[in-house]
């Protein structure tokens, strides 16, 4: 049995002896977004009403900075952004427990 296996065996257990009832692997087939946050820039309406193709919005993060890995817009887990063939990834560095990435996602 896998860890993760493991951790969700333990998770249901917790749920169902803290009195709350959860059956995880109907759950576990629902779909959810992933996004990753690459940063955020705050900016006057005057300069987003200037944007034409081809300007660059300057982020408040360094090019190597850690980002943010979120599912349905909450964090689940940290990594940095890498390259596959022609296209963009996230290797992830960080996660967030199994219990608190299932109380952040029911909140």
């Amino acid at each position: 049995m896998s860890d993760e296996q493991t951790a969700l065996e333990n998770q249901t257990t917790d749920l169902q002896g803290g009195g709350q009832t959860a059956n995880l692997e109907t759950i576990m087939h629902v779909p959810l977004e992933i996004s990753v946050e690459l940063g955020r820039v705050k900016m006057p309406l005057h300069e987003i009403a200037r944007m034409n193709k081809g300007m660059v919005i300057e982020l408040n993060k360094e090019a190597n900075a850690e980002v943010q890995i979120l599912a349905n817009g909450s964090i689940f887990a940290k990594g940095e952004v890498v390259s596959t063939g022609d296209k963009l990834g996230v290797r992830i560095t960080e996660v967030v427990s199994a219990s608190a990435r299932i109380n952040t996602l029911s909140s």
